[in-house]
């Protein structure tokens, strides 16, 4: 299993902007892991190298599963959510099958956010974003956009919430503001539609400086 030089530094660039730290003491191969990891927050980006076709999405999911949930516990008081870029010999999987990768809503077993799919040789990449804003979400599009600046063809899609989750948004939407009169707290915060005022996003947290993020 092998990872090209040019996709590794990328990943590895985008991963510590936001503060995160490569994970080298982990040992699972042809795996490259970035992780945080505090009181409140746990988030890992992963990038694994290229070393078989993928006989579909469900395949590809279920190695990615594998990995991150072998190498990395989710805490009883917080969540964890993922980012992977996978490197392949070729993109075959459809736009369609790749969105069935990424969670709609908080997996209790690990939330994946977005999957990167790139194929170097054919200088090419696909990636798949789940419909909410999330911590990670910036490193996503830092990625894509290198990669395209190196002159692969990027393309992107995102995985639209179900039916489930657009009445829990719906809900909560409806809680924020009846919460700016006083008299109740909101509920599913962490599925707000992204257009929530920053006021009633940000007192999720007392420590951000902008939107709270997955």
């Amino acid at each position: 299993m092998t990872t090209t030089p040019e996709v590794l530094s990328t990943v590895a660039l985008a991963a510590q902007q936001p503060g995160m730290r490569p994970r080298d003491d982990v040992s699972e191969p042809g795996w490259r892991f970035w992780e945080l990891r505090n009181l409140n927050l746990h988030r890992v980006v992963g990038l694994a190298g290229e070393y078989r076709q993928f006989a579909d999405a469900r395949d590809l999911e279920a190695e990615i599963r594998g990995v991150l949930t072998r190498n990395f516990k989710r805490a009883w008081w917080r969540g964890i959510a993922y980012g992977v870029v996978a490197e392949v010999s070729a993109i075959s999987v459809r736009t369609d099958d790749l969105k069935l990768l990424v969670d709609v809503r908080e997996n209790d077993k690990g939330t994946l956010q977005w999957v990167t799919l790139v194929a170097s040789h054919a200088r090419a990449a696909l990636g798949v974003h789940t419909w909410v804003e999330g911590y990670l979400s910036p490193v996503y599009r830092e990625i894509l956009q290198a990669l395209s600046a190196k002159g692969y063809q990027v393309a992107s899609v995102k995985r639209d919430k179900d039916g489930l989750m657009k009445f829990l948004t719906a809900v909560a939407d409806v809680d924020v503001a009846i919460e700016s009169l006083g008299t109740r707290r909101t509920l599913f915060p962490e599925f707000r539609e992204p257009s929530t005022p920053a006021k009633a996003r940000d007192s999720q947290d007392p420590s951000s400086t902008g939107p709270k993020r997955r």
